[in-house]
């Protein structure tokens, strides 16, 4: 075991790249010669990918993954618990030399293998490995898992049934195998996936095996720096799925953007055939709508009906059931619109102002993965008055959302389009639009689900334009029901004067200004003095915050200190100049709780990003007081009369 822990570290020290340096020139050439002060940048503006052409992009949706909706729904048998696993940091059993995926054991007195799984070493899923044996805490690299399983197939064939194996997510690159030979692979940390098993089954005893590589790379999405801890493994669920051999595949139900009354979507059957009759009944409102499918598949769905509206004050859910081709799902949906008027934010046709929280998966310090997991976390965002979360910054789990759905708390869902990406890569652009169609493709059922984002803090320029532009049309085709957002480096100021300016906000319906004002960068002025520019559409403060440890307190002068009373009047000069503009539709502070992040190195950090209004062990610090105390004032809803008073 020695000699395993000693090798893991070498291989950490070597693959672990060094953070890129936060202390980065904090100035920009603006567009009239003179020097404007620079919002919030981490990385280093050259640091930025750029391209004098425009890439070709697609938006086809003929190469887009086809998801099996509503697992939990299904058919299924759980595959979670005890996996036999083997660490393999250099990723040697891939290839052809030791060929561990063929997963063979010796038959001859005179064979072996450099390779082999027992029950001396395992690991649980759904989790994270870096946080389950002490010599993997640090490892970017693969671990094998394998599990055994029981399957009478002679019954499967005789039904005409098949067979799908489903990850809810595996961070970062899987590769799966059934009985010694491919199955698939997946590239993506937190989108669902999903192959078939059927015609690779044996009678009996079959062993399905995992490969999961967490190694950071350049064309890699999220790409080689972000600011959170690279937990790898079967992080979600894995489940078999039996499904008759034509069966619904997906479906996707909401209120029409036109009419709060009227219900519109479809219902995909697979394998596609014409004129199959397809049903969809809310039986607690005697609904009950026949159609039938087109060639490829699809049937078109179109009723009214006199729904209660979901909303976080009342999130009512309809138990909706979709039928066809003799196979039957269940679903509990609740009907509402997003829009947006002007400068505001419509839910149901009525403004609303969106009092919000970042967080991470992450909880006890590992990646949170259970339903008591995700109720814990959602829990403390309504504890502190919320009504919105932003996942920052990539897709939860779907039993974090499905319980949003059933809480009432809206959410800003995103893919991990974050600083570093290589727009110009092919390979990188189309995992993005990969990434971004299986969320969408999982959650666009759910109510809670108010906008997609599709990026942030991107630094502009040709082919980052032309790409998110068309992530946001490929998220309008996708799914016309919702909104689309991306979070940008905040302003600098120049004098008093804030404006934020970007190629991309013609695509979007909805900004997000990630400011940091007397954290990264100094207040220009007091922040009574601050004249923002209007920038024309709904904007949100996504981000904005400053760190402390829980239990340093000390004068709240310095930030090098360190200390709770620091991070709350942070946030008290902050909401300052944020109540005195109108048209800021919501707030959403970074973030609930501490989280693990390795470029943090400060011994008060000690590993840990501390801008939490909780630590990682869940104790409020002072500043959860101070917004838990604002979003119950009346200063954190738009009043009639702040209007007139704003600066324009």
């Amino acid at each position: 075991m020695k000699s395993m822990v000693a090798a893991v570290l070498v291989w950490a020290a070597i693959v672990l790249p060094l953070a890129q340096s936060q202390a980065t020139e904090r100035t920009q050439q603006s567009g009239d010669g003179e020097m404007a002060q620079d919002g919030y940048r981490p990385l280093p503006a050259g640091d930025a990918p750029s391209s004098a052409e425009t890439p070709s992009l697609s938006i086809a949706q003929d190469d887009m993954p086809s998801l099996i909706a509503n697992v939990a729904a299904r058919s299924t048998r759980s595959l979670d618990g005890t996996w036999q696993a083997m660490i393999d940091a250099y990723g040697a059993g891939m290839g052809d030399w030791k060929a561990a995926w063929r997963d063979r054991t010796p038959e001859r007195p005179d064979e072996f293998h450099e390779y082999g799984f027992d029950d001396a070493f395992t690991l649980q899923v759904p989790g994270d490995f870096n946080t389950q044996h002490p010599q993997l805490h640090w490892l970017e690299g693969s671990v094998w898992y394998r599990k055994r399983f029981d399957f009478d197939v002679e019954r499967l064939k005789a039904q005409g049934r098949r067979l799908f194996v489903h990850f809810g997510a595996a961070n970062y690159r899987a590769d799966v195998f059934l009985n010694g030979e491919p199955v698939g692979s997946h590239e993506g940390g937190f989108t669902p996936f999903q192959f078939e098993l059927t015609d690779k089954l044996r009678q009996g005893g079959n062993r399905l095996l995992v490969h999961v590589d967490n190694r950071r790379r350049r064309d890699a999405v999220p790409s080689m720096g972000f600011d959170w801890f690279n937990y790898g493994g079967l992080t979600r669920s894995v489940h078999l799925i039996e499904l008759p051999a034509r069966h619904v595949r997906d479906y996707h139900l909401q209120l029409s953007p036109d009419d709060r009354q009227e219900v519109r979507g479809w219902v995909q059957v697979a394998p596609a055939q014409a004129e199959l009759p397809v049903q969809v009944e809310l039986p607690e409102i005697g609904i009950s709508v026949d159609a039938r499918t087109d060639a490829d598949g699809r049937a078109a769905i179109v009723f009214r009906a006199p729904l209660q509206l979901w909303s976080p004050q009342q999130p009512k859910l309809y138990r909706v059931r979709v039928s066809a081709a003799g196979d039957t799902v269940e679903d509990d949906i609740g009907f509402r619109s997003i829009a947006v008027r002007g400068e505001k934010i419509l839910l149901n046709g009525e403004p609303i102002h969106l009092r919000g929280i970042n967080l991470h998966e992450e909880i006890d310090s590992r990646r949170a993965a259970s339903d008591d997991d995700y109720r814990r976390l959602l829990e403390q965002v309504r504890a502190l008055g919320a009504n919105f979360a932003r996942t920052g910054h990539y897709p939860f789990g779907e039993a974090f959302v499905r319980q949003a759905d059933r809480m009432g708390i809206l959410l800003w869902s995103e893919i991990p389009v974050y600083q570093g990406i290589d727009f110009d890569d092919p390979g990188t652009r189309d995992r993005m639009r990969r990434m971004l169609a299986e969320m969408i493709g999982r959650d666009r059922n759910r109510a809670a689900v108010a906008m997609w984002g599709i990026a942030n803090e991107t630094a502009p320029g040709p082919s980052r334009d032309a790409m998110l532009t068309a992530l946001a049309a490929q998220a309008r085709a996708q799914d016309p029901t919702r909104l689309i957002a991306a979070a940008f480096y905040g302003p600098g100021f120049r004098g008093a004067r804030l404006e934020m300016q970007d190629p991309l906000f013609p695509a979007i319906d909805v900004i997000g200004a990630n400011i940091y004002y007397g954290w990264y960068t100094p207040w220009a002025v007091e922040p009574e003095q601050v004249e923002w520019i209007r920038p024309g559409k709904p904007l949100l403060i996504s981000e904005f915050g400053a760190e402390a440890k829980y239990g340093n307190r000390g004068a709240g002068e310095r930030a090098g200190d360190w200390d709770e009373e620091y991070q709350a009047e942070f946030y008290r000069k902050q909401f300052r100049m944020i109540q005195r503009l109108p048209f800021v539709q919501g707030t959403v502070p970074w973030l609930l709780a501490d989280f693990r992040s390795p470029v943090r190195m400060h011994p008060y950090q000690a590993g840990y990003n501390r801008k939490g209004l909780l630590s990682e062990n869940g104790e409020r610090k002072l500043a959860w007081q101070v917004v838990a105390d604002f979003y119950g004032s009346a200063a954190a809803s738009p009043q009639v009369n702040r209007e007139a008073s704003a600066n324009d």
